[in-house]
This record gives C-alpha cells, sequence and structure tokens, in this order.
C-alpha cells in the first residue's frame, strides 16, 4: 500500500490508514505534530486563525504553485505531494524572527494573539506569490481572517510596510526553509509524479485517482460517493452524508486541463477558484474573451482568498445542486458567460446549460461528474455584468447576487438583438431567470424609459408571484426588501448600459468595489522623562504570539491518561426532560462515561454566590436550546462529541420559547427588578411643562456575541491533594469557587492558573464555570484528565450574548434644545437567568454627557429561554448611550437642528452632578468637542456632504460627531501582586491578580517594576496568575484591572525598595542593580512582596471620568442599503498613557467591535426550538479589515493626566465602544438625505443592528419612482 506523502517546514511525513478518513491537516499539525502555533476555532474556514502555507505542483499550469489554506478544512489524505510551511517553519524568537512576524509585533498588530499565526500565514503565501505587492493587494489578501482584538489598523499597518512604496522584504527572507528531499530536487518536496492510491478505514474507502479512467472505475464500485476537492463544502454543511467512499479529483489529469481555441474555453473540473481567475484574465487578452477579464475579479467576491485557493468552482456547482438555498456565485458567473458543463452520470457523457443542469432530475445527489466547463466566444456586441449583494463586505454569502448578459445590435447601440440573459440567486431555491422581463425586453431599446418603467412593472410582478413572499427563514431579510433590491440591481444594470445625467453616475457604482486603501494617524504623548512609564513599546509577549510560541489552554501537552469530555445539550428551549437514555452511547468504542445532574456529588451549580443558581446539568427542565444536560467523556474529543449528538433525550411538556421582549411582555415573563426606580425630580410634569414633547421607542436587537477566537476550553488533572484547573477565565476564583461547590470538597484543594487567554471580552468571565465544573466531575469520577474544549459553534449554542434592549421614552424639552425632562421604560433581556446582566449599574452611565435635571427610568428584565447574557465589552452600558443618543437625535430632529448643536446645549459643566449623584470636578467635554470639530472639519465636511448628495441621487453621505462621558470605579477591584527579586542576577518575577487576554497587562506591569526599581524590562518576567498567589481575586474586566493590577505591583515594589534602601546606603561607588540584590541578599533581606489593592479605597464609588468624542462619515447605496465608512476621527482623554501604542490599540479595536454591533451582528434564533441558527462564521458576521473606516484617525489628549488615576492613566478597554455611535449616526444622517429628498422630514425608527436589509428600508426606495431621466 503507497505511503502518503507530504511535507511540513521541510520535515518529511509518511502516513497510510492511522487516522480517520475525516482528519484534517490542521488536526495533524496540532495534535501528531504537536505544532500548535496554528490554531483551530470556527472549523469552517471562516475565521483564518488555521491558516498554513501550501506549495504543491499544479498540473493545470505546469508549474509550482504557493497559496495559502485552512488547514481546519483540509483532509489530511488530501495532502500527498504537497509541502507545508506552519508559523513555526518561519522563524522564532531563539532562532530569529521572520520579518512579517517582527513587524506585526512592533506594530502592536498582535493583542491576545491568537490570530496572530493566521495573519503571518496568509502574508506570507501573499509575499511568495509576489514578493512586492501594492498596499490594495495586501489589504484584498486578509478577507478570510478575524481579529476581535486590534480593530485590525495596526495588522493592516504592519503588513502594508511590505507593499512595493514601503519597505518591501528581501526575496531572500521568503527562502529560509531548505529543501530536505534532495532526491527529488524540487523545493520542499514538491513533486509532479503522482501516483493513485486507495486508503481503507473504519469501513469506508478513501481514492486519489491521476486519471479518468481509475476515476470512473472507482466511481462505477461504490454507491454512497463523496468527490473531494479542498473539502471546503463542509464549513456551510457540517452533517453531509453518510458517505461509503471518498473520491479526491485533485489529482485527476483530465480535471486539470485548460483547452483554448478562437471560440472556446474548455476548464476542468478540478480547477480551482484561485486558478480559474488567472485562466479569465490571461484568456481575456483574446477580444473575444475579452468579458472574463471582469468576470475574473467577480469570482474574488466568492468566499475567500484561502476558500477560493482549493475551492473548485465545479464543487460549488454541486453544492448548489444539492442545496438549492445555497447562493451561488459561480452559478450566476457561468450563466451569464453561456457556458455549458460536460457531465459524466455513471452512463454516458452529457452537456448540458446551467439551467437544465439545476432542473435536471436525473443527476442524482453525488452520482454524477461535472468533468469540464465550455465557455464560448462573445463578441462586443454582449455586455455582461455579475454584482453580489452580501450583508458583509468580504467573505459573505449573497443575500442576492445577480448577473445580466445583454445581446446589442451593435456594441454602439441600446436596442437587443435578442432577448437578454436576466438571472438572480437568493430569491427562492427555484428562481433563476427573470424569464417575464427576458422575454418583454427582447429586441427593445432598453435607453427608453417607458420600456424601462413597464421592465420594472413586470420584473416586479414576476417576482412578487414567485413564492418569495410565503418564505419564513429568519436567517433571510424580508422579502419586501429582497424583491426591492432585485428590481433595484436591474435598475443600476440598465444605468449602467446608459449614458445617464450626471446624477445618475454615482448610482452604478458597488460601494464596496469603490473602496480605497485605507489610511490612519495615531497621536499620543511619550514623555522621555518618565520611561519606560508613557514609552510606546510592544507588548513583551508579541514576539511569541507571531512567531506561535505561545501557549495556550488546547496548546499544552496532553498527559498520557487524557481524558475528553463533550456536553450532551438540549435541543429545545421550554420543555420538560422525561428521560435521557445512555445506554446506547455508552457502548460506543471510545466512549469511557458518561454524567448527569444526579451523578453531581455537590451543589448542581455553577454559579457561586451572590449570583442566582445556575444548573451545572438541567435535571428536570430545559430553559433554552443548548443548555448542558451532561457530559460525555471519551478517548478522543472527536468521540466525545459525536456520542454526545447521539445521547436520547425524551422531552415533555413542549412549550413554545419565549425569545423576544415582546413574549415576555405578552407573558409577563419577568425576573425581579435589578435596582429601583429611578427618580430624579418630577420628569412627568417638566415634560408636561415644556414648550415641546416627543415620545418614542427603539428595538437595539444587537445580540452581539463575544467572538473571542480561542474557545471555552478546560483541562481539570486530578493530583494528590486536588485538582489542578487550567482554563480559559478572567476570574480564576469564581472557577475555584464553582467548582469546589460541585464537588462538595474545600475550595484549597483545587489549584486555578491562568497564564494568557486568546481573547475575552467579558465572556470568559463567569462562562468558563460551564465547563470547568464539568470537567472537574469527570475528573473526579474517573481519577483521570478531563478536557472539554468548546469550538466556535458550541460557544454560540451554549453561551449567551449581549441582552437585546426594548425603549419607550418621553422628553420635554426647550425651542433651543434644553432638556427638562425624561421618561423611560428600559426593557432588557439577560436570558433565563439574571446572571449576566449589569443593568443594576446603568444609573451611572445613561446620562453620558448630558445633564438633565428631571427623570424618571423603570427597568424591567423580561426572562426568556435563551441562556443567560453574558457580559461583552461593556455589558448594558454601551447600550444605554445608544438610546441616549437617539434621544438627543430625536430632539435635533424635532427641531430642525444640527445635532451637535443640541448635545453642546445639554453638555454636562464643570461642578455639575449626575443622575447618579456622581460629582463633575474635571469634565471637559466641550473643549474636546470643540477641539475635534476643528481637527475632524466637521463644518466644512458638513456642507461638502449636502453638495454631494444634492448631486446624487442614490449614493448619499452622512456625517455626526458623538461626545462621551464615561465613569469608572477602582473600588470593585481587588487584585493582588507578588514581586520577587532573584538574588542569582537581579531578575524580577511578578505574578499579578489580572488575566491577559490581549490588553497588555503583563506589558504595562513590567514597565511600572521597571519605573520603580530603574532597572530594564528586559529582566522582568511576568508569571502565570493562579489562586496560590493570587487568592480571591476579582474579575479582569471593567476596563481598570491594567491600573489596579498596575498599582499592586508598584505597592510591592514600594515595599522592596524600603527594604532595601538601607543597603543602599552601605554601598559605595558605583555599583549595579545585581550587585544591590546580592548584596542584600547575603544579608537575609527577604526579596519578595506583596501587596494587595482593596476595594472601596476611593472617596466616590465611580472614581473617575473619560471625555471622548468621535466623528465619523459614511457612505450609503440607497437603493441596496450597503455602507462604507469613510472616515472616523477620536478625540479620547485617556490621561497620561502608560503605553500609547498598547493604548491605542485598545482604543481602535473598542471602536471596530462597536462598529459591528452597530451595522452588522446579532444571534438570531429559531422561532419554534430556541435554537441559535447562525451560530458559525457562514451567517454570523463580525466585522473584517475591509470594515475599518478607510481614514481612521485617533488622537489622545495631550498634557492631561488623570489625578485620580494610576500614574496620571486612563482606561482604554471599554469606552471606545460607546464612539462607535458615530458610526450609527452617520449612517442615519445618510439616510435622513435620502428621506429628505423625497419630501419627508423629522424622526424615523432605526432599529440596531442598521444592517443593510433596514438602511436600505429606510430610505424608502420605491422602484415605481426609478427612471432614468
Amino acid at each position: 500500500m503507497k505511503n502518503i506523502t507530504f511535507y511540513v517546514n521541510g520535515a518529511v511525513q509518511k502516513i497510510n490508514d492511522e487516522y480517520p478518513l475525516y482528519t484534517s491537516l490542521g488536526h495533524y499539525i496540532r495534535n501528531v505534530l504537536k505544532l500548535t502555533g496554528t490554531k483551530v476555532y470556527c472549523h469552517e474556514g471562516g475565521c483564518g486563525c488555521c491558516v498554513v502555507h501550501a506549495s504543491v505542483f499544479d498540473q493545470s499550469s505546469g508549474e509550482t504553485k504557493e497559496f495559502s489554506v485552512n488547514s481546519c478544512l483540509f483532509p489530511l489524505y488530501s495532502c500527498d505531494g504537497y509541502s507545508f510551511t506552519t508559523v513555526e517553519g518561519l522563524g522564532n524568537k531563539n532562532f530569529g524572527l521572520h520579518p512579517l512576524q517582527k513587524r506585526l509585533a512592533d506594530a502592536n498588530g498582535s493583542q491576545c494573539g491568537f490570530c496572530s499565526p493566521g495573519f503571518v500565514m496568509t502574508m506570507y503565501s501573499k509575499l511568495k506569490n509576489n514578493t512586492k505587492p501594492s498596499k490594495e493587494e495586501i489589504e484584498n489578501s486578509f478577507d478570510g481572517n478575524i481579529c476581535r482584538c486590534t480593530g485590525y489598523r495596526a495588522i493592516l499597518d504592519a503588513m502594508k510596510s511590505f507593499a512595493h512604496d514601503e519597505n518591501p522584504i528581501d526575496i531572500e527572507d521568503l527562502k529560509n526553509l531548505k529543501c530536505l528531499n534532495k532526491e527529488q530536487n524540487k523545493c520542499n518536496g514538491c513533486t509532479d509524479e503522482l501516483e493513485s492510491f486507495h486508503i481503507k478505514k473504519d469501513g469506508k474507502n478513501w481514492y486519489s485517482p491521476v486519471c479518468v479512467d481509475q476515476l470512473k472505475q472507482f466511481f462505477a464500485s461504490n454507491s454512497r460517493v463523496r468527490f473531494m476537492n479542498g473539502n471546503t463544502s463542509i464549513g456551510v454543511y457540517k452533517r453531509q452524508g453518510p458517505f461509503d467512499c471518498f473520491i479526491d479529483l485533485k489529482n485527476v489529469k483530465e480535471l486539470n486541463q485548460v483547452n483554448v481555441t478562437n471560440d472556446s474555453l474548455t476548464v476542468g473540473s478540478a480547477i480551482t477558484l484561485t486558478r480559474l481567475q488567472q485562466i479569465f484574465k490571461e484568456t481575456s487578452n483574446n477580444e473575444k474573451f475579452s468579458h472574463l477579464s471582469k468576470m475574473a475579479d467577480c469570482l474574488n467576491k466568492i468566499g475567500n482568498v484561502h476558500i477560493r485557493n482549493v475551492a473548485s468552482w465545479a464543487g460549488n456547482l454541486a453544492i448548489k445542486k444539492e442545496h438549492k438555498d445555497f447562493p451561488s456565485d459561480v452559478l450566476i458567473i457561468f450563466e451569464i458567460c453561456a457556458a455549458r458543463l460536460n457531465i459524466y452520470n455513471k452512463k454516458t457523457h452529457i452537456q448540458l446549460s446551467l439551467s437544465e443542469f439545476l432542473d435536471s432530475n436525473e443527476l442524482e445527489s453525488n452520482q454524477y461528474l461535472i468533468e469540464s466547463v465550455l465557455f464560448p466566444s462573445l463578441d462586443q456586441n454582449n455586455k455582461i455584468n455579475y454584482v453580489k449583494v452580501s450583508p458583509r463586505s468580504t467573505n459573505s454569502h449573497a443575500y442576492i447576487n445577480f448577473g445580466y448578459r445583454f445581446s446589442f445590435e451593435s456594441s454602439e447601440s441600446t436596442v437587443l438583438k435578442s432577448k437578454p440573459v436576466l438571472v438572480f440567486n437568493g430569491l427562492t431555491e427555484h428562481f433563476f431567470h427573470a424569464s417575464e422581463i427576458e422575454k418583454f425586453l427582447g429586441e427593445k431599446d432598453i435607453s427608453n424609459n417607458e420600456i424601462f418603467k413597464k421592465s420594472v412593472e413586470i420584473l416586479t410582478k414576476e417576482l412578487d408571484s414567485s413564492g418569495i413572499n410565503e418564505i419564513n427563514d429568519p436567517l433571510s431579510p424580508s422579502s419586501d426588501y429582497k424583491i426591492n433590491l432585485a428590481v433595484s440591481l436591474f435598475y443600476k444594470s440598465i444605468l449602467e448600459l446608459n449614458k445617464v445625467d450626471k446624477k445618475f453616475e454615482k448610482t452604478i457604482d458597488n460601494i464596496v468595489d469603490i473602496r480605497t486603501v485605507s489610511r490612519s494617524e495615531q497621536s499620543f504623548e511619550s514623555k522621555a522623562s518618565l520611561h519606560p512609564i508613557t514609552k510606546p513599546m510592544a507588548k513583551i509577549n508579541a514576539y511569541s504570539q507571531t512567531s506561535g510560541e505561545t501557549k495556550y489552554v488546547d496548546d499544552l501537552s496532553l498527559l498520557s491518561s487524557q481524558t475528553h469530555g463533550a456536553l450532551i445539550l438540549s435541543t429545545l428551549a421550554n420543555a420538560k426532560i422525561e428521560s435521557i437514555q445512555t445506554d446506547k452511547v455508552l457502548n460506543l468504542p471510545g466512549v469511557i462515561a458518561v454524567y448527569l445532574a444526579k451523578d453531581i456529588p455537590g451543589e448542581n451549580n455553577l454559579m457561586p454566590k451572590p449570583f442566582n443558581v445556575e444548573p451545572v446539568f438541567a435535571d428536570r427542565e430545559v430553559s433554552y436550546c443548548g443548555q448542558p444536560l451532561g457530559i460525555v467523556i471519551a478517548e478522543s474529543h472527536e468521540i466525545a462529541k459525536k456520542a454526545a449528538r447521539m445521547v436520547q433525550v425524551n422531552y415533555a411538556d413542549i412549550k413554545k420559547p419565549i425569545l423576544t421582549i415582546e413574549d415576555a411582555i405578552e407573558e409577563n415573563s419577568f425576573h425581579p427588578k435589578p435596582i429601583h426606580d429611578l427618580m430624579i425630580g418630577d420628569a412627568q410634569s417638566a415634560i408636561e411643562k415644556s414648550k415641546n414633547k416627543i415620545s418614542g421607542e427603539l428595538s437595539i436587537n444587537s445580540s452581539q456575541f463575544n467572538f473571542y477566537l480561542e474557545g471555552i476550553i478546560c483541562n481539570v488533572e486530578p493530583t494528590e491533594d486536588g485538582y489542578k484547573i487550567e482554563v480559559t477565565t478572567q476570574w480564576i476564583d469564581s472557577v475555584q469557587r464553582s467548582v469546589a461547590m460541585v464537588l462538595g470538597i474545600p475550595a484549597s484543594t483545587i489549584d486555578v492558573q491562568v497564564k494568557q487567554i486568546g481573547g475575552g471580552f467579558g465572556g470568559k468571565t463567569t462562562r468558563a464555570n460551564i465547563v470547568a465544573t464539568a470537567a472537574a466531575l469527570g475528573a473526579h469520577f474517573l481519577r483521570r484528565p478531563v478536557k472539554i474544549h468548546l469550538d466556535l459553534n458550541d460557544c454560540m449554542d451554549i453561551i449567551g450574548k449581549r441582552p437585546i434592549w426594548y425603549v419607550k421614552y418621553s422628553v420635554g424639552f426647550e425651542d433651543d434644545g434644553k432638556l427638562n425632562g425624561i421618561d423611560y421604560d428600559w426593557y432588557s433581556t439577560p436570558g433565563f437567568s439574571p446572571n449576566g446582566s449589569l443593568a443594576f449599574c446603568l444609573y451611572n452611565f445613561f446620562d453620558s454627557a448630558y445633564s438633565c435635571p428631571n427623570y424618571s427610568v423603570r427597568q424591567h428584565l423580561a426572562k426568556t429561554n435563551k441562556a443567560a447574557s453574558t457580559e461583552v465589552r461593556s455589558p448594558d452600558v454601551f447600550t444605554c448611550y445608544t438610546v441616549t443618543e437617539n434621544v438627543i437625535q430625536h430632539v435635533a430632529n424635532h427641531l430642525g437642528k444640527d445635532p451637535i448643536e443640541i448635545r453642546e446645549r445639554n453638555f454636562f459643566k464643570k461642578g455639575d452632578k449626575t443622575a447618579s449623584g456622581h460629582s463633575l470636578p474635571y469634565i471637559e467635554i466641550d473643549k474636546l468637542v470643540t477641539e475635534l470639530k476643528q481637527t475632524s472639519d466637521y463644518y466644512k465636511r458638513k456642507e461638502e456632504i449636502e453638495q454631494f448628495n444634492s448631486q446624487n441621487r442614490h449614493k448619499k453621505k452622512g456625517i455626526a460627531l458623538i461626545p462621551m462621558r464615561y465613569p469608572l470605579t477602582y473600588n470593585l477591584g481587588y487584585y493582588n501582586a507578588l514581586v520577587a527579586i532573584r538574588h542569582h542576577d537581579g531578575s524580577v518575577l511578578v505574578s499579578h491578580g489580572g488575566i491577559e487576554m490581549g490588553q497588555g497587562i503583563h506589558t504595562k506591569v513590567a514597565q511600572c517594576v521597571a519605573f520603580e526599581f530603574g532597572i530594564p524590562i528586559e529582566i522582568i518576567s511576568v508569571k502565570s496568575t493562579n489562586n496560590l498567589v493570587n487568592p480571591n481575586v476579582l474579575w479582569s474586566g471593567g476596563s481598570v484591572t491594567s491600573e489596579l493590577c498596575c498599582k499592586s505591583v508598584m505597592g510591592a515594589c514600594s515595599i522592596l525598595k524600603e527594604r532595601l534602601e538601607p543597603i543602599r546606603k552601605q554601598m559605595s561607588g558605583d555599583y549595579t542593580w545585581a550587585q544591590l540584590i546580592e548584596k542584600a541578599f547575603s544579608l537575609n533581606t527577604d526579596l519578595s512582596a506583596m501587596y494587595l489593592q482593596r476595594a472601596g479605597e476611593f472617596e466616590d464609588i465611580m472614581t473617575y471620568d473619560i471625555d471622548a468624542a468621535a466623528c465619523t462619515e459614511a457612505l450609503i447605496d440607497t437603493l441596496t442599503g450597503e455602507t462604507q465608512i469613510l472616515r472616523t476621527d477620536i478625540l479620547y482623554d485617556c490621561g497620561q498613557t502608560m503605553n500609547g501604542l498598547i493604548d491605542v490599540g485598545q482604543a481602535e479595536g473598542g471602536f471596530m467591535m462597536g462598529l459591528g454591533y452597530m451595522m452588522l451582528e446579532t444571534a438570531i434564533f429559531d422561532p419554534q426550538t430556541g435554537k441559535c441558527i447562525n451560530n458559525g462564521t457562514w451567517e454570523y458576521k463580525p466585522p473584517m479589515a475591509k470594515d475599518v473606516p478607510v481614514d481612521f484617525r485617533i488622537k489622545f489628549v495631550e498634557n492631561k493626566p488623570n489625578p485620580l488615576g494610576v500614574l496620571g492613566s486612563k482606561a482604554t478597554g471599554e469606552p471606545p465602544l460607546i464612539l462607535s455611535n458615530s458610526v450609527l449616526f452617520a449612517i442615519r444622517a445618510a439616510i435622513e438625505a435620502s428621506r429628505k429628498e423625497k419630501g419627508l422630514q423629522g424622526h424615523f425608527k432605526l432599529d440596531l443592528p442598521a444592517t443593510i436589509d433596514k438602511v436600505q428600508q429606510a430610505c424608502l426606495v420605491d422602484v415605481k419612482d426609478f427612471s432614468l431621466n
């Protein structure tokens, strides 16, 4: 039997049938080779943290192909003949970093670091193909990589430094791996001498043929066949099969052939999308195929670069054939190119058009083979184009994709010589050709406005009768939007083909396509006299992160007796549990045990006091879909997950789940009030007596998921005196207490430690308790280590999100906009438990920068059948700012004034008190806004925007300037620190109570130690946080952990300096730090000290305020709803920044996370089962690199140290999210311009998130108004 041979970092790998056929390359790299720099999270090819570089001989071109690949999807048994490079193959700290690794770290492009290896390898692949790319090409390369921490700006700046007009890399730096396969004399072992092979494993077959004859033989002798060519479809449709046979097509010579004649282009079905793009570009040099140049660009809209590198065009069509709802880009592009498919159906060879292929009932699922596609030549009288409208700018499936082909009498004519091709995808499963309008337009003049208007009428009617109005899909926008969008795309196509008035010129442009290369500015102070404090420097662990050397929980070596756990999850949200049947599962090979609620020896509660009880495993009833019911423990993670899904749960008394606030109000389902109603003055009377009164409501459905890239993971190991727990948590004390409660043992027997986590954003504050308690239960009974790893799908199923809100308000105010009184009813839903709600603290925040003498605020917590809401960066607080800004906007709309005028009229002044009674002795929001108006050219740009809007019918711009006052408290936190000096050389070890999760806490702590002792930062080492050295500490969150840990560290340093002072006096002459320490040690001086920063040490509960403002300009397409953020200016009072590089990165990352909340992100639930149905990257869309403002500027206020802060600093973790309100209100201003043009003025309701469908619908586009004149 032939060995499968491939290379990883130059080392040969030979495998046979040792691994299951479903094994991925990523699994092999991480778990067999132990190269843990490559990460795995989504298992969908959507996040990019698994990216590695691949080299292979390409049969279609006859050259070695270099490309990036998602290792989480790429099958291990497809690796024959490949050479792979992981981040470890580029460089490391000991032997030298690759320039990519170093520049990314130095630019602070690595915060938590979990995504960094993926970005490094993506750029490495780009440079291997083009050593001197343009900045635009570089930005386009990151359409498959997500970073939740940085906001992308620092990453893009680092990578664009390799552009040809910046500081391109020396080509020799890319050739740092020697070829170990000397016999082949080919780089890294790549070979063009491929052999077929057959692997049989677990009763299933894997074939890798090299010619069509072999392929047909394998195909004919098997029934349930799955063709493989990259395996990317598994990222969308995960539950495929079952299959008995897998046939890898990528090495079949005939399927990789390309044949070009003067009249046709034939492309084999194994050709990847990336290669097809190259073929299109090359062939378009022939005038008869010039149309393929545009189509090559359109192929970039499919998936992301890593997917396109391995996915075949034929695979895309096969998915569409099997899954009618799949919005295939290839289908549309091929149809408008008049392509025909050559297909083998086990009997004969046939040729079909795309329509015939879709409609054919003879082509049974997986019982046919697409062999090639034929593209005929098209003369210059044919005009074609393809358009895709998606919920996110990149790496997103289409809401609707549309293509056309018009054949004119001549290249200059507007008269059609035959009926056009007008095709849509995404409307209904069976709607493809708009046949009625195709018939109507045949041989007509498309420049005739009357003909055009009639065609709009026909198309609208055809769409309306397509069945789209009967579709009730929670994941899909409304049918009204889709019909409107489809007609709008047709309208754009007609405008594109006609000479139109200037006001229509920009209508044709696609907002996504016209985006220019991004630029940025950052400005902050650094005082050399205070260095290393205020010194902008990369994180001390940044190089480890970008080289893949940082070890996260899932990277730690498995123990010899390691087991793996998977949670049994409920499939309903509101039902009684009748029984849980585990017998069949226990008999599965590899399954060790199953534990349920009845097996818990202690308390079935994962939340220690003062939180409400939250069961580890549901016992009698389920409260949400995805709620843990038990744990399956097995010899491998894969076996455990498969077995957990097979557990049979029988339900009774099944009820429709309560999922929305409206549902809760109807059912009167509420948690107890979180806090008393707030009554300041007499709001009702003040409103009644006001000259102006308004009322309104706002729904905020941005149920945002934290989207950390490292899932929630825990490994519990029994020890001789208790348990050792490695866990991804922001709160080690909570984990310790919850495990002690569940096992019924003293907390002192539980050791919890965390070195760093791959992002948290609040989501790992208490939710890590879910896996820690379950794993501890298994370890308790088995006396073996138990590891639970929740990937993206698991996390989104089990873990709650940011709560949704519904608000009703009434406001009274004067003619100048001065507020007199506000009455609020706030409804939020923390899920089935109120444990994740921070509604009780909102009175400290909601008034932001605005003074109002009279308030009446009532809070209501809706009890729903969802997971307990999770702390998500600025939890609950973020939402109340949006509500307040909406009120201010409503007042401005009512009075017809610029909203900034109303905001300034109501600003707090020094000496004022907030609604919660917090004093404001230092507030200067008015000065800050005045400065930002000047530096952002607010009024000048506002005039320019008004002029733009008057000259453009369907593109509108808007600008908004939003201020913020964000109070922070030190009084909730208690963090200790241990500082220990080594007598050998004077080096310093530090352990503090905070959790490093990307915010740079270790670096700031090290800077403080270096500052206090006057020593180089290089001799300071920050160790893990653990509950021996750091007992009883609070969570890391609330934006103040870094400052308070720095305070504790400085307190410990002060103790040590006091001990060292007498010894200093004994030292004579010049002496080094090391000599001082050795002398102190010889005198029996204690060289370690602990310090605890205690809660309640500060006079005011809200210790200090952060003032900031942001000005954002947005561009919208009123026909599609697509939005581009053109520019954002941020002015932020950071006090005296400890590290400007880190603090700017935090601010940018926070702003971009807020942008996602405003425009893109919300969890969607099945109304019948309560299941989160967008629990992966296919449907859930956090911002990506090309969602960053095109022009992104941030400045920290200068010469303004915080008199109440640690070393004069202020926080940057959460407050910048609030500034993303400027994005929302800039979009709103653009919508207002569109409505005003239609004669509609005044306030309108725009619920969140402001997704493209909501934006388009708010513009009140009426297709009846469409005209060519």
